[in-house]
């Protein structure tokens, strides 16, 4: 596209108005390699967590025929060639309608609003753009394949263990997928959107403040998209949580009652020095007060959240700098982050 935005300009002396949209660099050159990324992370990321289910018997053995046909169905899905080529029609088909006029010429996320019909705008609303959508849809429809196969696991009694040092009863892990897709997909396309915004500041004078409230929507429903498959296993966890305080603390009861009636005011009292019991009911205690009683349902943590709002905060800085000094900047990310 840049080649042949420099030959029309060396014959015809007129720039080419899309290629003013710092969107269009951004979406090709940030946003698509991190789409495929994205997509790696995921398909690997989810491959080891769905391994673990089975490796660590999370899944109880009379059902590994069941949660095996489930992930399964998700490759098939995957690798389904007709999936593909309506993911592929749909792109081309959202190139040529921003050839036609119908959508903005450099795509829904945008700087400039003008343009022209030149050679270079026919090659990216028919090759660049449909290449990008087609990634990106493409991203989205294995991140929804995930969900799925979560879905899937939700539903199944899964083996459960309240004493884990996670505190999420064993499947902490399961949530990883989600942060590492999350992360990256925040970033690629926040840097497309930050780079339209960027453009009309740039362009057309308009200011941060106009797309403050559209920032923080695009957070919120980019974090919803990567946490919300995980509240399906709510249930499982709260019902894991009051069993697991119901059995351990009939254990922490049985063992203190049978500690109390060897060694208070009975025989072995002459033992007492170098006895290991007292040190296992230490152990026990902890592990109770510190695992099973402060066990979460949610295998997300608020710290997980402040993570992904980090990464999408990284594409608005150079938006930022446009209209704010670098020492401004850093005050307010200072503010946001550590209140000062």
């Amino acid at each position: 596209m840049l080649v042949l935005s420099l030959g029309a300009w060396w014959f015809t002396n007129q720039s080419e108005p899309i290629l003013k949209d710092l969107s269009i660099h951004a979406r090709l050159l940030v946003s698509l390699p991190l789409f495929l990324v994205a997509e790696r992370l995921l398909d690997r990321s989810g491959r080891r967590a769905v391994a673990r289910l089975f490796e660590d018997d999370f899944v109880p053995p009379a059902l590994e025929d069941r949660a095996r046909a489930i992930v399964g169905s998700a490759e098939r899905w995957r690798d389904s060639p007709l999936i593909e080529t309506v993911l592929l029609l749909v792109a081309i088909a959202s190139g040529v309608a921003s050839l036609l006029g119908i959508l903005p010429a450099a795509g829904m996320v945008h700087g400039v609003v003008d343009s022209r019909a030149s050679v270079a705008h026919i090659w990216y609303a028919l090759v660049c753009l449909p290449v990008f959508q087609f990634v990106f849809w493409r991203s989205l429809f294995h991140w929804g394949l995930w969900v799925r196969v979560l879905g899937g696991f939700s539903r199944l009694p899964l083996r459960l263990l309240p004493m884990h040092a996670d505190r999420r009863g064993g499947i902490g892990f399961l949530k990883q997928p989600s942060i590492n897709y999350g992360a990256v997909l925040l970033l690629a396309l926040g840097s497309t959107l930050c780079a339209g915004w960027g453009t009309k500041i740039l362009l057309y004078g308009s200011g941060l403040d106009d797309f403050k409230p559209l920032f923080y929507a695009f957070v919120l429903i980019a974090t919803l998209i990567a946490f919300a498959p995980l509240l399906t296993f709510v249930p499982q966890l709260f019902a894991a949580r009051r069993e697991g305080r119901r059995a351990y603390g009939g254990l922490v009861t049985d063992y203190v009652r049978a500690l109390q009636e060897r060694w208070i005011g009975g025989p072995a009292r002459k033992d007492l020095l170098g006895s290991p019991d007292f040190q296992s009911l230490a152990d026990l205690g902890t592990s109770y007060s510190e695992n099973v009683e402060n066990m979460q349902v949610l295998l997300f943590s608020l710290r997980d959240i402040v993570s992904l709002f980090i990464v999408a905060l990284i594409p608005a800085i150079p938006v930022l700098l446009l209209e704010q000094s670098v020492s401004d900047v850093v005050k307010r990310l200072l503010h946001v982050f550590v209140g000062v």
